[in-house]
C-alpha cells in the first residue's frame, strides 16, 4: 500500500478483524456497521462520536442501540482497521492517517 492509499478491499479488512475486544457477537450486519464507519472516516479523514452515530448508526445500526453500537461494536473495532487513530487525549476525533 502506497502512503496516500486506502485499503484496497475496505470489506476484507473489516472481515478480517477478531472481535476479541468486542464483547458482542459477530454477524453479518455488525461488520456492515463497522464497514459503513470505516467508509464514513476514510471519506471525510476525521470525525467525532456524534458524527459516527449521526451519520453512519441510522443506516447501519448492526441491531444495537446508539450508545452500545458505538461503545460495544464501533470503537474497539474501528481504533484497529489500518490507517485509524483512534479519539485520545486532547482531542474527541477519530482520525484516518494514510500508512
Amino acid at each position: 500500500m502506497s502512503s496516500t492509499s486506502q485499503p484496497t478491499d475496505t470489506r476484507a479488512v473489516v472481515e478480517a478483524l477478531s472481535y476479541h475486544d468486542c464483547p458482542l457477537d459477530r454477524t453479518p450486519a455488525r461488520d456492515d456497521a463497522v464497514l459503513a464507519a470505516y467508509k464514513y472516516l476514510l471519506t471525510h479523514r476525521t470525525v467525532s462520536r456524534l458524527g459516527l452515530v449521526g451519520n453512519v448508526y441510522p443506516q447501519r445500526d448492526g441491531g444495537l442501540g446508539p450508545s452500545e453500537w458505538y461503545e460495544a461494536l464501533v470503537a474497539p473495532l474501528l481504533s484497529e482497521l489500518p490507517g485509524v487513530s483512534p479519539p485520545g487525549p486532547g482531542t474527541a476525533l477519530w482520525r484516518y492517517v494514510s500508512e
